[in-house]
């Protein structure tokens, strides 16, 4: 795609920042020797497994190529003491597919999200997944990826009503909610598999317009469960994305192909645990450190997660495919254009925690979100020095 360019790399200290190299990375070297052929073929190899070609796939690649090249634009810094000058190239800010940009902003997200919304409120985990069967539903509409959060929202919002029977009734016009973050996911473990699930952090209880939180006893993940799959089908039935014959069917199945993972509550002093699950809801597709190319023999091995230094190619969990085939999939996890996959409920919506601002309360603490949405991506204190010990 591009002729190479050679570069001068200061040496730097032992301790310092090392500036990320983006044509060294496995995955630039992937896109660059065969995006091009990959657009050729999609229709004829790829359209049937993975849908039609999306326009928005091309202008986000193109963007990562350019990030961190210092032909496509940089900023010059220069120190007032010592003079010293510096080139900083622009980055993508392509979240969905450049992992270095994407890390920045789950960093980012994470803190504003321990810092910005969630209080002095205890939080738990939950990840919403379900059956093998629906997500190709989801693959070719992508507008139905919001109904994960909501169905699962109102089922918990009915759990913890059900929990704590006059916790709603504090006021008519503002009740005491459920508080909840989801953010939607179409990969996991194995990048290849279109695989919709909903990463979320609610509160454990219920919270009042003036902050105060309502404990209620530890809900049950099976009901949980249960009622987040009513709602689901009743909504894909509706829209006639599946028949009645098949919601039987999964109705009837013993184990039922939803799950609900209920994590263990999280004090809200632990904000090294609280960061943590917030960034996990924002992890990129790949993980550099985990992949290889081999462009002689046009070959990709993505290892394991907790892999060691020396996972090959036969280590158990490591996922070998072919180069164009690795990188058709992971072009399905790019989000339409003004798609939203991270959403806030009930008492941490955008309008009830702006109500709270302006009426002065206690849940009105933290610090405002700007309109994006992450909340995050215009903070102007938090630097790249900061951020990156945290990787």
């Amino acid at each position: 795609m591009r002729p190479a360019v050679r570069s001068h790399v200061e040496f730097y200290p032992q301790g310092a920042y090392w500036p990320r190299n983006a044509r060294a990375s496995p995955l630039y070297r992937l896109v660059e020797d065969h995006f091009d052929e990959l657009e050729r073929v999609w229709d004829e190899r790829y359209e049937r497994e993975h849908g039609f070609w999306r326009p928005v796939v091309r202008p986000v690649v193109e963007q990562f190529l350019d990030c961190g090249d210092l032909r496509c634009g940089f900023a010059r810094l220069r120190c007032a003491a010592c003079r010293k000058e510096l080139l900083l190239p622009y980055s993508c800010r392509r979240g969905s597919f450049c992992p270095s940009c994407h890390r920045k902003r789950a960093l980012l997200f994470a803190e504003h999200v321990d810092q910005g919304v969630l209080g002095d409120c205890p939080v738990r985990q939950y990840v919403v997944t379900i059956p093998k069967m629906l997500r190709l539903c989801f693959k070719y509409d992508r507008k139905l990826l919001g109904e994960l959060s909501r169905c699962f929202y109102d089922s918990i919002k009915e759990i913890f009503l059900l929990a704590a029977p006059h916790a709603g009734a504090s006021s008519a016009a503002s009740p005491r909610l459920p508080a909840m973050i989801s953010s939607v996911q179409t990969y996991g473990e194995d990048p290849t598999r279109f695989h919709p699930h909903a990463h979320c952090l609610a509160a454990d209880g219920l919270l009042a317009p003036d902050g105060s939180l309502f404990p209620i006893p530890e809900p049950d993940p099976v009901q949980i469960m249960l009622r987040f799959r009513r709602r689901l089908l009743q909504i894909l039935l509706a829209k006639e994305r599946i028949s009645q014959r098949l919601v039987e069917v999964l109705l009837s199945w013993r184990h039922p192909g939803f799950s609900v993972f209920q994590g263990d509550p999280v004090s809200s002093d632990d904000h090294e645990v609280r960061e943590r699950l917030a960034r996990y809801m924002a992890h990129p597709p790949v993980g550099l450190n985990r992949l290889h190319y081999d462009p002689q023999m046009r070959q990709v091995t993505y290892a394991p997660k907790h892999h060691q230094g020396g996972a090959g190619p036969d280590s158990p969990g490591t996922i070998t495919c072919p180069a164009l085939d690795f990188l058709a999939a992971l072009c399905t996890h790019i989000p339409d254009a003004g798609q939203q996959l991270i959403r806030y409920y009930g008492a941490w919506s955008h309008v009830r925690r702006a109500r709270a601002r302006k009426s002065g309360c206690a849940a009105a603490r933290t610090a405002p979100s700007p309109g994006t949405q992450d909340g995050c991506a215009h903070s102007s204190k938090r630097t790249w020095a900061r951020l990156t010990k945290k990787v």
